[in-house]
């Protein structure tokens, strides 16, 4: 068993669902459309595109389904209002009972996108008092994200501890666990049901030490790490 772990937690579908700040954020875009261009319904649009699998040109889409011109600017204050609104998330039930206990200066955050995205999205789960320390790579310059090892070297950095008595916990393999692993780091790939990204990494580099489906199965599989 490893001595005194240091955990370090991916943020989107990892301590929430991130379908929720989706859903969320397309709330808060419909609401603008309607206060704006008297059309009902926009954020639902959105959300039933996205739900059906649409990723990518969501707003151009529902734009066009409304009959609204898809004009740069248009959508670029579609964009702001989603990534700045106040999101209505929680955390996931395990979650929240797993970070109820423990000591919080063995535990830390890494998560990619927006900083001022993410830092809401903190401030809404209330847990910035969980952790010792939250690394938001957007504040950094482009490039600098996952899955380039500058965050966890600077978590390693706080910690003090050796590369393997950290371990990473997160979702996605496309990006989440290849730099941790080549530090020397523990992995696990969280797979909650209605998440996002795929669970299947890209290649053997990619992927997880192990995998759960819930916080519940942690501690048996922290515990087993040696």
């Amino acid at each position: 068993m490893i001595d005194r772990p240091i955990l370090v937690f991916d943020l989107d579908d990892t301590l929430y669902l991130e379908r929720d700040f989706v859903r969320s954020g397309f709330r808060a875009v419909g609401t603008h459309v309607a206060q704006t261009e008297g059309i009902a319904g926009f954020g639902e649009a959105c959300w039933e595109l996205f739900d059906s699998g649409t990723r990518s040109k969501v707003f151009d889409a529902a734009l066009a389904r409304a009959g609204l011109p898809q004009d740069e600017d248009g959508i670029a204050r579609l964009v702001d209002i989603y990534r700045n609104h106040s999101p209505e998330i929680a955390l996931a039930n395990d979650a929240a009972a797993f970070l109820s206990g423990g000591d919080r200066s063995t535990r830390a955050i890494i998560t990619d996108g927006p900083e001022k995205t993410q830092k809401a999205k903190i401030a809404s789960l209330r847990i910035g008092g969980d952790f010792g320390l939250i690394l938001t790579t957007g504040s950094w310059p482009a490039g600098y994200g996952k899955p380039h090892i500058r965050a966890f070297s600077q978590i390693m950095n706080w910690s003090g501890a050796p590369p393997e008595q950290h371990v990473y916990i997160a979702d996605n393999p496309a990006k989440d666990f290849l730099a941790p692993r080549q530090l020397g780091w523990r992995s696990i790939q969280v797979n909650r049901p209605g998440r996002i990204h795929d669970p299947v990494p890209p290649a053997a580099p990619y992927a997880a030490e192990a995998e759960v489906a819930s916080f519940d199965e942690l501690p048996r599989i922290i515990g087993g790490f040696t």
